[in-house]
């Protein structure tokens, strides 16, 4: 018997590389390839950039979209009725008004269908957004990580339908509030107050 059992996602094997489905066919316009993205980004040298993905559900059309800030690892999760442009729009202003507008200078999303109105946050924000290369999701490897320690508590197969907020709240503090060693055994949410001058909630 093999070992996958004990690895984070249990794959027994690789998905294979353009393997998925197009999700639909709205067009992702207005992008900035990521290859563009400056070096105080790239190298975490600069805070209030962001990282955005989602996470699907087998027997529901809800989702998760989930962002994270790239210098302080913070994680924010948001419940949302389907994997819609609009859905996805929301959730994230949701979490720029609810944390300060000041904190948002950029978000990095993939090539799935449900970021395509990253120009409107751009707009309405007056941030930068970027864009992965398809099919290379680890640029975006810090929210990628996130969603497999998101996945410990909802493993594949959960209805997300039934997920309520106070779960997702529990599962965020979690991950904030757990001492990591790239941040000096800190934890994000001490990381942020230290950036901030203020607590995350």
């Amino acid at each position: 018997m093999g070992l996958y059992q004990y690895l984070v996602k249990k794959h027994k094997k690789r998905i294979r590389k353009f393997s998925r489905k197009p999700r639909n066919s709205l067009k992702i316009l207005y992008t900035t390839p990521i290859k563009y993205r400056p070096k105080e980004i790239n190298e975490r040298l600069e805070f209030g950039h962001w990282e955005s993905d989602s996470i699907v559900s087998r027997k529901s059309r809800a989702a998760l979209s989930v962002q994270e800030e790239r210098l302080s690892r913070l994680v924010r999760i948001t419940k949302i009725d389907d994997m819609s442009a609009e859905e996805t729009e929301e959730a994230i202003k949701l979490q720029i008004e609810v944390l300060s507008p000041t904190y948002f200078k950029s978000i990095t999303f993939d090539n799935g269908t449900e970021g395509a109105y990253h120009w409107k946050l751009r707009m309405e924000y007056n941030l930068d957004t970027y864009q992965c290369d398809r099919y290379c999701s680890w640029q975006k490897g810090g929210v990628e990580n996130s969603n497999g320690l998101i996945r410990r508590y909802l493993p594949k197969g959960t209805d997300f339908s039934l997920i309520t907020k106070r779960q997702i709240y529990d599962i965020r503090e979690v991950l904030n509030n757990r001492p990591r060693k790239v941040l000096g055994y800190k934890t994000s949410s001490e990381v942020w107050k230290e950036l901030t001058g203020r607590v995350v909630h």
